[in-house]
């Protein structure tokens, strides 16, 4: 392959390697800025003499290398706000904050949420990202971006996941530098008269005077929602339902700008400002104003991580047919991912911009070979072929990375992906034209009636499709050993077709060697995991699992639709793959290895014959004195499911470290578990 002999793409991955090992080995900022500069410098006299001697050896290649790895080291710790000295985790004591809102994110039943940046904490200087939830009442309504509040309520640490294979949120926030949270209630803040307003801030007001136009049209909140996503980027309004809808359907990417949308709005601008070629120094002109509208358009749509691949590769691409350089795609790509990394690091570890750029590489490797197996020569076969094969390129180079992170496949995406990427352009094109018309206010009501027709239909037709759920294929379990095995085989197999000669095969089969010695290698830390007995953390129920090497056994209080809508029984479900799985109520006393584990429930029973419990578990909040139980049974551990009530915990913690028994409470320490013996 020539594009691995590009020299960009072998720095872009040593910027990954150097990323990798900055993120996951804390190196210290001044001794990776000495590694960095230390390199740098040899690598500078190495230069002077190559130059000298006009040869470049295999030390001059090996040390650029290492420089690249090293800055890669120093990006990372620059762009990791903890190492800052005025981070939030510097500070010893915190009375008061004062927060400027910079993200609104979506809201919840109970809470408006926004990422916050601190400005000050104990009226000095500070930095740092909050996650923060203000409860929602009658008077109050959503913040805008740039509002400051001031708040004596201190942020806390963001508390991790509380049960295995659940969500990590709190890994998911690190990777955007957010390492606390904040809960407010209506009366815990005071919000600034006069702030000063930023580039974001006066996004956010146009965003939100766009949003009012189009309610003054009657669009309603499905269709409005699809409307902010598909042309503002901005997915907050979107029901649950209709967002499983489209993911069903395999038509989610439509809702997230990307390639598809920019391309469509390079062509558009192509076409608008064609006419400047008739004046002197119109095709700069041009150039400028495409340039410039495509990067407004990126900070409009809140520059998330596809959208601003998409509109630097796309940047890339104007640039060089201005000068008429020739493109190849590959590489503009793996510049615009190079340069992406350099100014954000973690992007890296955002699931879109994986996405992103692994349906892409697909799109540009893998659709070639589609026309060895059959190139139509008229416009509606090769079309329909075009987009058919353009959407199993990106649906193959994405699906590893789908399964590993949703564990769903859609069947039936292709149908969704003819039928709404062909007519996605007059979407998109008539979309541009009504929230322009809209925003000034001369939206004619036809027009208005047209697309509201139109975005009825697709969500219609998503929401046809989305009911197959036959075609839907869900709880696949794909792991990281896994996912690379899968990669390889894609990408060796997709070589030799591309050049089918004796060393590609080689290199294709050994690839499914070590594809299979992975999955063996997988299987086998599965079987070695050890046996357990666990406690789970969920609210108002109580969840308890028994795992061994071959089975898993699970015990629940749930009814029949709580128990299959259960988010932590269907991540559990998934893991167990190759176990016997069985399901029973709960026990009131479980023998695990020598000892006895005594479930008292809201009856509050605990007194039994000839039992000595060295586990207690509280659940459904029993009305006990906990002081006569530890006295009676003389347990060595008391654990506190989340199925009881707050006050009663806290009551609980202070009797048990009263009588310095350990006490687990699984909504602040996560699941308990115990080791089984053999």
């Amino acid at each position: 392959m020539k594009w691995l002999h590009f020299t960009v793409t072998k720095l872009t991955f040593c910027i990954i390697i150097g990323i990798l090992i900055g993120y996951y080995t804390p190196i210290p900022w001044k001794i990776s800025c000495l590694i960095f500069g230390s390199f740098f410098s040899v690598l500078c006299v190495f230069f002077w003499i190559a130059n000298k001697r006009f040869i470049q050896t295999i030390h001059f290649g090996i040390l650029t290398f290492l420089t690249t790895i090293s800055l890669g080291i120093v990006i990372e710790n620059f762009h990791e706000e903890k190492n800052h000295s005025t981070h939030l985790n510097h500070l010893a004591t915190i009375e008061n904050t004062q927060i400027r809102i910079h993200e609104v994110l979506k809201s919840n039943t109970y809470y408006h949420r926004y990422i916050g940046e601190v400005v000050t904490a104990n009226t000095q200087n500070a930095s740092g990202k909050v996650l923060i939830h203000i409860q929602k009442d009658s008077i109050l309504t959503s913040l805008h971006v740039d509002t400051i509040l001031y708040t004596e309520i201190l942020p806390k640490e963001i508390q991790n996941a509380l049960n295995p294979t659940s969500f990590d949120y709190k890994a998911y926030l690190s990777d955007r530098y957010i390492y606390h949270d904040l809960y407010l209630k209506p009366n815990e803040y005071i919000l600034a008269k006069d702030y000063p307003q930023t580039l974001y801030g006066y996004v956010d007001i146009f965003r939100k005077k766009i949003h009012d136009r189009l309610l003054e049209n009657d669009f309603k909140a499905d269709e409005l929602a699809v409307m902010e996503a598909l042309l503002l980027g901005q997915r907050q309004q979107i029901s649950k339902e209709l967002q499983t809808n489209y993911a069903k359907a395999g038509a989610i990417h439509i809702l997230a700008i990307s390639g598809l949308h920019i391309g469509i709005l390079v062509i558009l601008l192509q076409f608008l400002l064609k006419p400047l070629h008739h004046f002197r120094y119109g095709k700069p002109l041009k150039l400028l104003l495409m340039v410039s509208i495509l990067w407004s358009f990126a900070f409009v749509s809140g520059l998330s991580a596809s959208v601003v691949r998409a509109v630097t590769m796309f940047s890339a691409i104007v640039i060089a047919t201005h000068f008429r350089r020739e493109t190849d795609t590959l590489q503009v790509l793996t510049v615009s991912m190079f340069f992406l990394l350099l100014f954000k690091p973690h992007f890296l570890f955002d699931v879109g911009f994986q996405l992103s750029y692994a349906a892409v590489f697909a799109i540009v490797y893998l659709q070639p070979l589609w026309k060895k197996v059959w190139d139509p020569k008229l416009f509606i076969p090769k079309s329909f072929w075009s987009l058919l094969t353009v959407s199993f390129s990106a649906q193959l180079g994405a699906l590893p990375l789908s399964l590993y992170y949703f564990h769903q496949f859609p069947g039936l995406f292709f149908v969704a992906n003819l039928t709404i990427i062909p007519v996605l352009g007059i979407i998109l094109v008539l979309g541009i034209l009504v929230i322009t018309l809209s925003y000034f206010q001369v939206l004619p009501e036809f027009l208005a009636e047209l697309y509201r027709f139109i975005i009825q239909q697709m969500n219609a037709f998503v929401s046809w499709i989305a009911s197959f759920e036959q075609f839907i294929f869900d709880k696949i379990p794909m792991s990281l050993y896994q996912l690379v095995g899968c990669y390889l085989i894609i990408i060796s197999c997709a070589a030799y077709f591309h050049l089918p000669k004796k060393k590609q095969l080689q290199i294709a089969l050994c690839s499914i060697l070590v594809c299979q010695s992975l999955w063996f290698l997988d299987r086998s830390d599965q079987l070695s995991t050890e046996d357990s007995f666990m406690v789970f953390h969920q609210n108002k129920a109580s969840i308890l699992a028994k795992k061994q090497k071959n089975s898993f056994h699970l015990f629940h209080n749930l009814d029949s639709i709580s128990f299959a809508e259960n988010y932590l029984i269907k991540d559990q479900l998934k893991q167990q793959v190759n176990k016997s799985v069985s399901f029973d109520r709960l026990q009131n006393v479980y023998k695990i290895n020598d000892a006895y584990l005594l479930r008292v429930d809201s009856l509050g029973i605990y007194t039994m014959a000839n039992l000595k419990s060295t586990y207690i578990l509280l659940s459904n909040s029993p009305k006990i004195n906990l002081n006569r139980m530890i006295n009676d049974l003389q347990p060595k551990y008391i654990i506190a499911d989340g199925s009881n009530y707050r006050s009663y915990i806290e009551r609980w913690k202070v009797a048990a470290e009263k009588q310095k028994i350990p006490f687990h409470y699984t909504g602040e320490k996560g699941f308990f578990s115990i080791s089984l013996w053999e």
